[in-house]
């Protein structure tokens, strides 16, 4: 899998989300709406796209998608920031 563009969206609002992303992998295949977030706690991570669901009352979120090991969700994250780290480097 080769991720072949990253596009972020910077965040309107305050608080622990820092910007969006939309990923394109090979060419092919689009993920839109990935969150990136900091807190003090976790620092920085990725969250992404969910829908909500109720079930029993109950309101849950279940992400629409997701990387199925730590190796993809890791260079995933990488390459995200990467381009969020250059979209901030050229908005100063």
């Amino acid at each position: 899998m080769e991720i072949t563009s990253v596009k972020i969206f910077k965040a309107k609002k305050r608080g622990p989300v820092l910007a969006y992303a939309n990923v394109i992998l090979d060419n092919y295949f689009i993920i839109r709406g990935i969150t990136l977030l900091e807190t003090e706690k976790t620092g920085r991570f990725i969250s992404m796209p969910s829908r909500l669901l109720r079930t029993d009352n109950k309101r849950s979120y279940r992400d629409v998608c997701h990387p199925l090991n730590n190796t993809v969700r890791d260079e995933l994250t990488k390459n995200i920031f990467t381009a969020y780290d250059n979209f901030i480097e050229t908005e100063e």
